[in-house]
């Protein structure tokens, strides 16, 4: 999450300068120059993690879990602006939530005088979010109906709840993974169009989380 949000100030604190060098591009290449430079997104998404009872076990269990259930499909949301550099790339920078994700099971017990769960059903609920950096190729913006690749560094954080019977805590887990996702781009006014795209996002950090999430979204997007 620290080394995204340097990035991030670095990419704010480069805008200007990127915006006057576009601005003279434009200035050069009349077939660019009517295109706007800066858009705004916005949507809503759905999240399939890729999160099995083994993995339950293994990131929340003490070993004497039985009957794990796991809730993996959850709504979210994404929104954030973009800088064109040219008609086919842009970069982009936004906050994505991946929905919730939750599990449960039954403990024996068995490890509760070495700090495990006590006896009887265990639950784990918790949300996924974080910010993203990266960049989106495309098809011409200045045509009705385009294609698009994006990818990036997402900065995620898993924070959320574990309880059994006696007692209940609080989690977090952070880090900064790849995502990448392909879509399709569809204008239904001047400067105003729809963006439908799967995206894969991957959640590791390296010792007690690695799983990963496939959602589908479906953006507003707005040039100017």
């Amino acid at each position: 999450m620290k080394t995204l949000s340097i990035l991030t100030l670095a990419t704010i604190s480069l805008l200007p300068t990127l915006a006057e060098a576009d601005h003279q591009q434009r200035r050069s290449h009349s077939s660019y120059r009517s295109e706007p430079a800066m858009y705004i997104f916005g949507g809503v998404s759905t999240s399939s993690f890729n999160f099995d009872r083994s993995d339950f076990r293994y990131s929340f269990g003490d070993g004497s879990l039985s009957d794990v259930t796991v809730d993996t499909e959850s709504g979210g949301a994404r929104f954030g602006f973009g800088f064109d550099f040219t008609p086919e790339l842009s970069l982009e920078l936004g906050y994505a939530s991946l929905g919730t994700l939750a599990g449960s099971g039954i403990s024996d017990g068995s490890q509760f005088l070495n700090n495990g769960f006590s006896a009887g059903r265990v639950d784990m609920d918790s949300n996924a979010d974080g910010v993203f950096l990266g960049v989106n190729v495309h098809t011409p913006i200045n045509e009705p109906v385009g294609l698009f690749a994006r990818f990036g560094i997402y900065g995620w954080e898993l924070d959320g709840t574990l309880e059994d019977n006696s007692r209940s805590g609080q989690f977090t887990v952070e880090g900064s993974d790849p995502y990448a996702g392909i879509g399709l781009r569809l204008s239904v006014a001047r400067n105003v169009s729809v963006v439908l795209a799967y995206d894969y996002y991957v959640l590791d950090d390296d010792e007690s989380i690695n799983i990963s999430a496939d959602t589908l979204s479906v953006d507003m997007v707005f040039r100017f």
